[in-house]
């Protein structure tokens, strides 16, 4: 299979299912992603991509991060983009629900909880006691873009951007998985390849070779992976009830 052909498969994934449900995992490194936020403000170039002003610039560096490994699972329903769920694993104990249980209609108001977008936190500590990097893993964007691909962010057009190669098939998650690897022409990158982590000298990402998902994206600097989001478990095409999108409870997953 040619590069195009590849990108291609990206962009086509949500036509190749009618509903995805999916465990993922995230995992992050701490110090390597501070170290690569600070090269980002000392460098003339991320300072540019990231329209830092020299004031901004001058200032100390807020990291939300911890001073190590960090990281999340959650569990994903997905039917389409007014019916989908997420239950994400706190790591100060509990699960925070996520849902869309519809289009909203206008006006927009009602009785507290008539809602058809909600969050619930199930056990654990209050959301004032979560760690700052952890409201990035309740963001819907960053869970399904590796099911959705470019209909959230447009992962493909990111990747024509780099030396790319092409490497053997691999197993992903019950999966065969197409492994494409990109390496940014320049060192010292000035653009901002998001959902990409900025500041990578390679990045990986393994393609569901019949339907187009990511199974798994690593950014990596000095052979490395220190951000890396990644498909555990996945099935397509089942019939959800509306119970998955309304049940204030945990779902069972089998």
């Amino acid at each position: 299979m040619e590069t195009e052909d590849v990108l291609q498969l990206i962009r086509s994934a949500p036509e190749r299912y009618e509903t995805v449900r999916a465990a993922l995992r995230y995992r992050g490194d701490g110090p390597t992603i501070k170290a690569i936020r600070e090269r980002i403000v000392s460098s003339e170039a991320g300072r540019r991509a990231f329209r830092f002003s020299p004031r901004e610039a001058s200032e100390p560096i807020e990291h939300s991060e911890p001073d190590g490994l960090f990281g999340w699972r959650c569990r994903a329903w997905h039917a389409d983009r007014h019916h989908w769920r997420i239950e994400t694993e706190l790591p100060v104990g509990g699960v925070h629900i996520s849902a869309s249980a519809g289009r909203r209609r206008l006006p927009i108001g009602g009785p507290p909880g008539s809602g058809l977008v909600w969050n619930r936190r199930v056990g654990g500590r209050p959301r004032t006691e979560y760690p700052w990097w952890l409201f990035g893993a309740l963001d819907s964007y960053w869970t399904f873009y590796p099911l959705l691909t470019d209909e959230i962010c447009g992962i493909s057009y990111e990747f024509a951007e780099l030396d790319l190669r092409i490497e053997d098939p691999v197993p992903r998650a019950g999966r065969e998985a197409i492994r494409i690897v990109g390496v940014p022409p320049v060192v010292e990158q000035n653009w901002d390849p998001d959902p990409l982590s900025w500041g990578a000298y390679e990045y990986e990402v393994l393609v569901d070779a019949e339907r187009g998902i990511i199974l798994r994206c690593a950014n990596r600097l000095g052979g490395k992976d220190f951000d890396v989001l990644e498909v555990e478990e996945v099935f397509f095409d089942e019939r959800f009830g509306r119970e998955v999108f309304t049940s204030r409870r945990l779902l069972p997953w089998q």
